[in-house]
């Protein structure tokens, strides 16, 4: 070690110095034990070498959170300007707007950090997991099903955080979670099954796009497991994206998933094996406890699983990324250590923050041009629903500095129209037995008489999950966990755990049960005062309707030129972290809602305020206008408010395919978009709006569409779009492609480019997009790698997936194919199709494939197969777990029979058959079929001398 009289003469601190020898300088002046410490998302305060502690994390999805009211950060909430939910951002396609939102963002990151000096400048987002299933909990959090729009909006959003500085960052993205982690029940456990070309051409792609285009700080690993291994331990982080895509930063894993491996997955018997896989897998900073971290990483190196090497190699990647955002500089050479104070939720922030919002907006549906309304109008205008006049937080929101519903903005934008406002849920008094419930004089729940019985107002989200506000004090009925008392203390349904949602369960006589959001049942114990316990019966309720909801709208409807209804999900009760939904339809009382304000005015105006698809097919055939918006913004109600009262015309465009039910879509945990027919890519069936879908205030035409391809990496295309009508408008015209003929099944299309454009009443603009060959590459399984394949390829211009204006083709060339080499080893999951099979772990670091109902036959088939040579023997690695009937095929000819024995692990085993089975120069279909339950991992076809003589 070397001393320094001031630490910030050391090299650590002279910013003149080359990052690499200033981590040699750290690396060589920390003990052991301080090392240990780092490998935490945190760090030590190590005086004598100037180091404080530096937290890398804090959430940043579509703003910074810096509320402050968890356990492990309580404190004084920090105001942030709240954009958009990330779904929401990604439904404006325009990546100069992302990149704005992202600088603000990061420069309000830079103000938070000079407040606390605690970290949160390299923040664990943006989450771009592929949006393959509506049912997703997180939808919100993303940025849709499209691998391209994923990655090139996220890609903005990246940029804006981290500044144009060529070392310097002003705030990191850490992008999460890496990767195939879109299924919540059972997340910390479960096993994703993906194959190369799904891998390759959906999942991987935004990550690479991110890592490659956005120039992506860091990343976080997903809780689940790949093909069988904890994405913890998933050598893929190192191989891929460091060593392949050059992420510059660090890797942390998922909260405390290091002690999830073993407890969970099962994956390893000790915290050591599984933070010196970890360590070796690419993995950096783990997220767990810091006391179990030192242990395992001590244990680790004890026990001679890692090296200290190992330990230098990763705390050099997470202090290179605290070195960038200059944390360490003795010189104040980093241009974004000082953002002014009044950055934090300035004027130009809150003006951006409703730009996006107002460009987010989707409209559906228009029918005899019902939209616009009349900003002027004096017209009687009923504001109806549960979402009309809330602002609901997410999980990972920010606290804003203010916050305007739908009813707030229409009251500010027409100033002249009489608004007659409902929410249009019930107001209910409950009665037990002969008495009724009330308050005590602590806010809980009590027996009292009818004269001081409480009236909550009840809103029924649907699918068990309901809320009581007290209208006394308008605070939301809970549960304290501590006592399982049920009080009404709260002022919002909010918090890791919704205690405020309550299951009431409807009887045959009518009665009702209640249960909390944990399954306990309400009762009333011995001292009448509501509580819950799980080993209790339930008391019975009666519900006693004060104020019927659904018949208060329809009479203030009936008194409205117009009505506009605001339907959707709450993001705390619906779906969020740790909740999927189990359905796309709408919550059933607010479908009964709907058709009843319809019923009494016709013309009536959804507005959907979600943050996923919603099978609204009721809605498309009878409501004559539908918009859509996400939630999240602090300027929701203004921005909704400028698109119905025209003061801007809608351009948001969908970025996910909406189903009309849920039999439309495979099994949740089924990853193949392929096979399963997920995304617009694949699904060939009648959808309710597809992917890229909006609708405007003008129209647009699209002419002279031209296509050139200028070199072997580049394609240029380019068109001509024109306002037709008499608005204003924005238009997103989206560039889509389709390989005709190929060996294999491709997308129907797959989006390659898009732009949105402002035009003026007959303005006129001609679009380009350069589309780089490589973007039209697939993931060739005869030769292991993503290659361009020889073909015709059809370039589709539009206003949506299907909304294809212009089309024209060109003919690419580019290097063969050719055929399987089986002379090499062959893993078997390098297959081009199977029925009942999905992927797991299997031997020497092979992907293994195993029957996925056992009962079933596995098939597995190989195309573009010849043999050139006579090749009688086959060489088959497998785990056969019962005793297994395996076949093999060559076209129609079956070349073998042989039943596989049960046996304790993989082998390898030799099968030998008659040469003059096999046609030889004949291009045919390998297949092979099981009947039992065998893990097959890899095969190759060999030569045997002795016969060959």
């Amino acid at each position: 070690m070397i001393e320094h009289n001031n630490y910030k003469d050391s090299p650590l601190w002279d910013s003149s110095l080359p990052l690499e020898k200033r981590l040699d300088y750290l690396v060589a002046n920390l003990t052991l034990e301080e090392k240990l410490h780092c490998l935490t998302t945190g760090c030590p305060t190590i005086p004598r070498l100037g180091i404080t502690q530096f937290y890398l994390g804090g959430e940043a999805a579509h703003g910074i959170e810096a509320r402050h009211d968890q356990a492990f950060n309580k404190g004084a909430c920090i105001h942030t300007t709240a954009f958009p939910q990330p779904i929401g951002m990604s439904a404006t396609w325009d990546t100069e707007l992302l990149e704005r939102i992202g600088e603000s963002v990061g420069n309000e990151a830079r103000v938070v950090y000079q407040k606390e000096r605690n970290g949160r400048l390299c923040c664990w987002a943006p989450t771009i997991d592929m949006e393959r299933d509506p049912r997703w909990g997180r939808t919100e959090e993303a940025y849709g099903e499209d691998p391209y729009l994923t990655g090139k909006m996220a890609s903005a959003y990246i940029k804006g955080m981290r500044g144009k500085d060529p070392f310097y960052i002003r705030c990191g993205a850490s992008l999460k979670h890496f990767y195939a982690n879109n299924v919540e029940t059972d997340r910390i456990k479960i096993s994703s099954s993906i194959d190369p070309r799904n891998k390759h051409e959906y999942y991987l792609e935004p990550f690479r796009r991110a890592v490659v285009e956005g120039k992506a700080e860091a990343m976080m690993t997903a809780y689940n497991e790949i093909n069988g291994i904890p994405c913890i331990v998933n050598d893929e982080v190192q191989t891929i994206v460091k060593d392949q895509w050059g992420l510059q930063g660090h890797i942390v894993c998922d909260g405390a998933d290091m002690q999830q491996t073993v407890n969970d997955h099962k994956y390893f018997s000790s915290h050591a094996e599984t933070i010196a896989y970890g360590l070796k897998a690419g993995i950096d900073c783990f997220t767990d406890d810091e006391t179990v971290i030192v242990a395992a990483a001590r244990e680790a190196l004890e026990r001679g699983l890692i090296t200290i090497e190992d330990i230098d190699r990763a705390i050099r990647h997470s202090f290179g990324t605290r070195i960038r955002l200059g944390i360490y500089d003795a010189l104040p050479r980093n241009p974004y250590a000082n953002v002014p104070e009044d950055f934090l939720c300035c004027d130009e922030h809150c003006a951006l923050t409703l730009e996006a919002a107002t460009k987010s907006v989707v409209l559906l549906k228009n029918e005899n041009d019902l939209l616009p309304l009349t900003k002027d109008t004096t017209d009687n205008i009923a504001v109806i629903g549960p979402l009309s006049d809330v602002w609901y937080k997410d999980w990972y929101c920010g606290q804003p500095p203010y916050a305007i519903t739908p009813l707030a903005g229409i009251k500010d934008t027409a100033k002249n129209a009489t608004l007659l406002t409902t929410n249009g849920c019930d107001k209910i008094q409950l009665q037990y037995k002969d008495s009724y419930i009330g308050l005590d004089e602590n806010s809980g729940l009590i027996l009292t008489d009818k004269e001081h019985a409480s009236t909550f107002l009840y809103t029924n989200w649907g699918f068990g999950s309901s809320t009581l506000i007290d209208l006394s004090n308008n605070l939301y009925v809970s549960i304290d966990d501590d006592t399982n008392r049920i009080r009404a203390t709260k002022k919002e349904a909010f918090g890791w755990f919704i205690k405020e949602a309550f299951d009431l369960k409807q009887q045959e006589d009518g009665s009702y049960y209640i249960d909390t959001w944990n399954d306990k049942h309400v009762y009333i114990d011995e001292n009448n005062t509501f509580t819950a316990r799980e080993d209790m019966d339930y008391s019975a309720f009666t519900m006693h309707i004060i104020e019927d909801g659904i018949k208060s709208a329809v009479a203030a409807a009936k008194k409205a030129d117009k009505a506009i209804v605001f339907l959707g999900s709450n993001p705390m009760i619906n779906s969020k972290e740790e909740i999927d939904r189990t359905d796309i339809i709408l919550p059933p009382y607010q479908e009964e809602l709907i058709k009843s304000v319809y019923n009494a005015n016709p013309n009536t105006i959804l507005a959907l305020i979600t943050n996923y698809p919603y099978a609204i097919n009721w809605e498309q055939e009878h409501i004559p206008a539908i918009v859509y918006s996400a939630s999240g913004s602090q300027e929701l109600g203004h921005a909704i408010a400028r698109v119905l009262f025209g003061e801007t015309s809608p351009a948001g465009r969908l970025n996910m395919t909406w189903y009309t039910d849920i039999s439309c879509l495979p099994d949740i945990n089924d990853y193949d978009i392929i096979k399963g027919k997920r995304t617009y890519q694949y699904y060939d069936g009648k959808v309710l709006y597809p992917f890229g879908y909006g609708l405007s205030y003008t129209g647009f035409t699209y002419r002279d569409l031209r296509i050139e391809q200028q070199d072997f990496a580049t394609i240029k295309v380019t068109a001509t779009i024109t306002n037709t009508g008499a608005t204003s408008s924005d238009e997103v015209v989206q560039l889509y492609v389709h390989q005709e003929d190929s060996r294999t099944i491709r997308p129907q299309k797959g989006l390659k480019g898009f732009s949105r454009i402002h035009l003026a009443p007959n303005e006129s603009k001609q679009v380009t997009f350069t589309v780089p060959t490589r973007d039209l590459q697939y993931f060739d399984v005869v030769n292991n790698t993503m290659l361009l394949e020889s073909g015709t390829y059809h370039f589709l211009l539009g206003a949506s997936s299907e909304d294809i204006r212009l089309q024209d083709t060109l003919y690419i060339s580019s290097q063969p194919i050719g055929t399987r080499n089986m002379s090499k080893t062959t893993a078997f999951d390098r297959y081009d199709w199977y029925d009942n099979a999905y992927l797991h772990e299997g031997p020497m670091g092979y992907t293994c494939v195993l029957p996925k109902n056992t009962t079933k036959t596995m098939v597995l088939t190989y195309n573009d197969v010849m043999l050139s040579m006579p090749k009688n023997t086959i060489v088959i690695n497998y785990h056969a777990i019962t005793d297994t009937k395996l076949q093999v095929f060559f076209g129609e000819q079956i070349l073998m029979e042989q039943t596989l024995e049960h046996n304790d692990n993989f082998r390898e085993v030799q099968f030998t058959f008659s040469e003059s089975l096999l046609p030889l120069n004949t291009i045919s279909t390998l297949t092979f079929s099981t009947e039992g339950n065998c893990k097959l991992g890899y095969y190759q076809f060999q030569y045997v001398m002795e016969e060959i003589k």
